[in-house]
């Protein structure tokens, strides 16, 4: 099992009221995923969901595409059992697997989605070759993520959450924001074509917790910072055509 499975499933109390809002409530970047496909008349017949969490990204794409098959993976046990449950009226499959080695064939999916994770991996660029490698030509990747759009400067930075169980057992989390310039790096000669879509909540979140979580503060011009521990994020949504 990855650090990143072992402290997911430490901070399983966290983990599982993330995987129950996102399947209760069509979240901000949910709506904004929705809309690119929407926008592009994508209509995808196989679609993978990789670190899939409870599964919620592919609950609510089904009501999109509900003659599509789902393929679910994610490194957490607990979390492939919560979205085997909640997709089980769906065409799916849900499975245990390693976001840096999919047991998944090269060129086989028409949409690949991938949410809220690459910030999170110590080894982004490994398994941003791996979605695009599961991708059929002419399909598309979408990944949310943190990214710099403004500077060419990469921040990798380990987070140490004194709220959750993981960091009295000594783990912590990536919590990394990528530049336009290192994505360009990683792509170059893998894809047809990609860009960053900015991400800006249109509603406000109110800190709630001493420890990780998205609360947004507002400046005096109107704009929305999304913070999450005093750290400001920012959000993107990666789309990749291969």
């Amino acid at each position: 099992m990855s650090d990143y499975a072992k402290a997911m499933r430490l901070d399983s109390k966290e983990s599982a009221e993330y995987y129950d809002f996102s399947l209760s409530k069509k979240t901000e970047q949910q709506r904004v995923l929705e809309k690119i496909l929407i926008d592009r008349g994508a209509a995808p017949q196989t679609i993978a969901d990789i670190a899939c969490g409870g599964g919620g990204a592919s609950v609510h794409l089904a009501e999109l595409y509900p003659q599509s098959k789902f393929t679910l993976i994610d490194a957490n046990e607990d979390a492939i059992s919560l979205a085997r449950q909640a997709t089980k009226k769906f065409n799916t499959t849900c499975n245990v697997g390693d976001i840096y080695n999919l047991t998944l064939g090269s060129d086989s999916y028409d949409l690949v989605i991938c949410w809220q994770t690459l910030s999170w991996l110590d080894k982004p660029e490994a398994a941003l070759r791996e979605l695009v490698r599961i991708c059929k030509p002419g399909g598309v990747i979408l990944a949310s993520s943190l990214f710099n759009l403004n500077h060419d400067v990469d921040i990798y930075s380990k987070v140490i959450d004194h709220t959750r169980a993981s960091t009295a057992q000594g783990m912590n989390y990536s919590y990394n924001t990528y530049s336009l310039y290192t994505v360009r790096e990683w792509l170059a000669g893998l894809v047809a074509n990609f860009k960053i879509h900015e991400f800006s909540l249109p509603i406000d979140l109110e800190q709630d917790r001493r420890g990780i979580g998205t609360y947004t503060v507002q400046t005096k011009t109107g704009e929305r910072l999304q913070m999450s521990a005093g750290m400001l994020l920012n959000w993107g949504i990666l789309e990749i055509r291969k």
